[in-house]
């Protein structure tokens, strides 16, 4: 009976020896177990690290893109300003041009009108001239009238001299000769010369008259031709 109790107690002492070493078995198993859960979080760490790493190089690769992309639309943006910068001097060019041009044409305009106003004066000038001439044309119109006049007066005073001349030749063949046969002639002269005597003094009385009419507008001429000079 004792020695089964101590087979028991032996028993037990071994069941709990074997207890304790399969203890430190299952706590490696548990460690094993919990390094390979570790082992596998930390795999699927580094495979999350590596996708994320993807990622980023695929981010880095795209930025690189965005970044060349930029790079060309900052250089195109240079080049869009370059000719904006071009064009704006182009514009400065042009508008001094036309700064220059209009004033120019402002030049030219007063310069057109300075001519405008003395084309205005000369035509003045010339129509004062035309009307003075009209009114030289008009005098030596006059004046050729009053010469025509003293013409036809001096042709008919020529007649009257005429005249007398046959009367007196008339008187003094009839004086020296006395009566005869060239008494005819002599009276042909006499009454020839009364004739052509009257005839002369009659005309010469109405070219007086005519004189005497001229004598006026003669008169203003000279006064007008005296204040031109």
């Amino acid at each position: 009976m004792v020695k089964r109790k101590d087979d028991e107690h032996v028993m037990n002492v071994l069941i709990q020896f074997a207890v304790e070493e399969n203890k430190p078995t299952e706590s490696m198993m548990n460690m094993l177990g919990e390094t390979n859960e570790l082992a596998a979080k930390r795999t699927a760490s580094a495979d999350l690290r590596t996708t994320l790493a993807e990622e980023r190089t695929q981010l880095e690769r795209e930025q690189t893109g965005f970044s060349a992309r930029s790079t060309e639309l900052a250089e195109q943006r240079t080049n869009l300003a370059t000719k904006r910068t071009e064009l704006a001097g182009k514009r400065t060019e042009l508008a001094d041009s036309r700064t220059s041009l209009s004033r120019e044409r402002t030049s030219l305009a007063s310069e057109r009108n300075g001519l405008a106003v003395k084309r205005t004066t000369f035509s003045e000038k010339r129509t004062v001239l035309a009307q003075e001439r009209n009114d030289l044309a008009n005098s030596r119109t006059v004046l050729s009238a009053y010469r025509s006049v003293l013409a036809k007066g001096r042709t008919e005073l020529a007649f009257i001299r005429t005249g007398l001349a046959l009367i007196a030749l008339g008187l003094v063949l009839i004086r020296y000769f006395g009566l005869g046969l060239w008494t005819l002639v002599d009276a042909s002269l006499l009454v020839t010369g009364v004739a052509t005597t009257f005839f002369g003094a009659k005309s010469y009385l109405v070219t007086r008259r005519y004189e005497r009419m001229f004598s006026g507008k003669i008169s203003s001429i000279f006064s007008d031709v005296s204040l031109l000079l």
